[in-house]
């Protein structure tokens, strides 16, 4: 399967096409994410189309690959990354968390909702409510599971053994899903380059329109709820990560288009490590990436 590069998107991505929007020209806000490492396998099981990712903890990152279906978890030994453990999945990944115990990925092809547990990372598949084609996942405070139906264009709320709870109709394309401290959960709506939030009520509360750039509109396709109220948005089209305030406002932007170390193509999900450190699944260059955040304005 070869990764489809939209060449004409890249370029436009990062070649002056217009005047950046005022609200990222002026002063623009600082760059928040330093470049740490970039993990790519071994040559018996490299990434080729990383689609997701999820942290256990500070030593321990796990990466879905679409080419072919699998799992491959990253531990650091030392002061570097290694290859753990590859394993096959059923179906294309189209979503990861790690719930506290297991990790949980949503997998096209009919594959379903699987729990990937244990050192050997055994699976278990999860049962879904009938008809229930699954997206985007993520973990609740409670442990439950927030899940997009694509056949419903809603979100689910499930227990962690995959029972539903309740249903919040979204009403349109879900790319990516975080859960909130307080119960609710943001979503990102590709197609119209927003996040939107819902409360724990599953009522819609604030809709956050994503700035372009460079005439390129924005593609959020993942999401990071961070413990202090900032969220972080994976912009596919442009290759970047916005930091977001509580009021949806841009604090931030990490990394740009390109292939260097540091630089994101078509990037594709984001997890949160415990101490702070972020990894994004950089499907465009075959990778994922560790970055550091930072407030001090550093990085490309």
């Amino acid at each position: 399967m070869n990764r489809p590069i939209p060449l004409l998107l890249a370029a436009g991505a990062m070649t002056g096409l217009a005047a950046v929007p005022p609200s990222l020209a002026q002063v623009g806000p600082p760059r928040v994410l330093v470049f740490q490492e970039a993990l790519k396998g071994t040559d018996a099981a490299s990434l080729r189309w990383p689609l997701a990712v999820a942290a256990a903890s500070d030593d321990e990152v796990v990466v879905a690959d679409a080419s072919p279906p699998r799992l491959l978890r990253f531990r650091k030994v030392g002061v570097s990354w290694q290859l753990d453990r590859a394993v096959p999945m059923g179906g294309a990944p189209a979503g990861l968390a790690w719930d506290g115990k297991r990790y949980i990925a949503s997998l096209r092809q009919g594959a379903g909702l699987v729990a990937f547990e244990g050192q050997d990372l055994a699976q278990r598949r999860l049962p879904l409510p009938r008809g229930v084609v699954p997206g985007a996942v993520a973990v609740g405070p409670d442990g439950g599971l927030l899940l997009y139906d694509a056949a419903k264009r809603s979100v689910l709320r499930l227990s962690p053994e995959g029972a539903a709870a309740s249903e919040v109709v979204v009403g349109d394309d879900v790319t990516a899903l975080a859960a909130t401290p307080a119960g609710g959960f943001f979503a990102a709506v590709a197609a119209e380059g927003s996040v939107r939030h819902f409360d724990a009520g599953g009522k819609l509360d604030a809709t956050w329109k994503l700035p372009a750039f460079e005439r390129v509109p924005a593609w959020p396709s993942g999401l990071v709820a961070e413990p202090g109220g900032s969220l972080l948005v994976v912009d596919r089209h442009v290759g970047r990560v916005l930091v977001l305030d509580a009021a949806g406002q841009v604090t931030g932007v990490g990394s740009r288009s390109g292939w260097e170390p540091g630089l994101l193509l078509f990037p594709a999900g984001i997890a949160r490590l415990p101490g702070g450190l972020v990894v994004v699944a950089d499907e465009g260059n075959g990778r994922a990436q560790l970055f550091r955040r930072s407030a001090q304005g550093a990085g490309p």
